[in-house]
């Protein structure tokens, strides 16, 4: 058995439902955690009242104020203690294998700084029929090199989310600026961003085994389609800043200007759908005034006529 180290960040808020349920997938993995962190972002209630003594070994910090969940990951991130990091949302179901597997791929392919992982989709809150049908299989890797991975990764960006994704700590230490790992600066987005960084700078691998259940609750940030596509384009802009230090080629470079293009057309499509059709023209306005493209400007005439009647679903894209 390996000597490294792994350590869980669980950010939490107001998740007195679910967290129990996430921390048992934890804890009964068949390589179990050394470290768990939760990090309450002023939730109403407590985590502590809600663990009680379930939980003896987690520690628990909270935040004075709410945050958000940038600050409550970069706040457990400052606190860890293990090779390799790994950030659980706190309503999210890992698979028994899931650490075992993922621990392994990255021991076997030292030159990875990551391993990202499949997972199922769960959208009714009922995790119960992909846990029954899931079966413990030798897991199929694709190692990426840096260039490669990095492509891979802006043409399926939904298919990359923290709960199942594990990072060696070195190369975090390595993209973290100012003292911050997720940008507080990002309404959301903030897991994209950091993502683009590691697999720009690292080799990664790609698990296409699921090995866990990813709960999308009617509430979360992640059906907020508003929210999500309002700062993918600063997210991408971000990036583009440092493209130096990223050492992004052109063609990544090109790709991500026409990856924020295209969100800010998405952008304005969701707030045509939610009635804000004035406001959806001037974002488009803008933004063609900033970038001229003819997908831009024929959008922006569907918009102002009401002609615009496409729905955005969760995980859209036109890159």
């Amino acid at each position: 058995m390996s000597n490294n180290r792994i350590s869980v960040v669980i950010p939490a808020y107001n998740s007195e439902a679910t967290i129990c349920m996430t921390l048992d997938s934890l804890l009964n993995q068949q390589r179990t955690p050394d470290e768990i962190i939760v990090v309450d972002d002023h939730g109403i209630k407590p985590v502590t009242e809600v663990l009680g003594d379930r939980y003896p070994d987690v520690r628990v910090i909270r935040h004075e104020t709410n945050k958000g969940v940038q600050y409550a990951r970069n706040t457990g991130f400052s606190e860890v203690s293990g090779d390799y990091i790994f950030f659980l949302d706190a309503d999210d179901i890992l698979c028994p294998e899931f650490l075992k597997v993922m621990l392994g791929a990255l021991e076997e392919n030292p030159d990875a700084a990551a391993a990202f992982g499949s997972f199922y989709k769960c959208f009714d809150g009922n995790a119960a029929p992909f846990l029954e049908r899931h079966r413990e299989i030798p897991p199929e890797i694709t190692a990426f090199s840096k260039p490669e991975g990095l492509t891979f990764y802006l043409n399926n960006t939904g298919a990359f989310i923290p709960s199942f994704s594990i990072f060696r700590r070195s190369a975090l230490e390595a993209i973290c600026r100012d003292g911050e790992l997720f940008s507080t600066k990002l309404v959301s987005n903030e897991d994209f961003q950091m993502f683009a960084r590691v697999v720009a700078m690292f080799d990664i691998l790609h698990i296409e085994n699921p090995m866990g259940v990813y709960f999308l609750q009617p509430n979360s940030i992640s059906r907020d389609q508003a929210k999500i596509w309002s700062s993918r384009a600063d997210a991408v802009d971000s990036l583009i800043e440092i493209s130096d230090e990223l050492k992004l080629s052109g063609f990544h470079i090109a790709f991500l200007k026409k990856m924020r293009a295209s969100a800010a057309r998405l952008y304005a499509r969701v707030l045509a759908n939610n009635g804000a059709r004035k406001q959806a023209s001037e974002h488009l306005f803008n933004e063609f005034k900033r970038s001229p493209e003819i997908k831009t400007l024929a959008l922006m005439f569907l918009i102002f006529f009401g002609l615009q009647k496409k729905k955005i679903e969760y995980g859209g894209a036109e890159y």
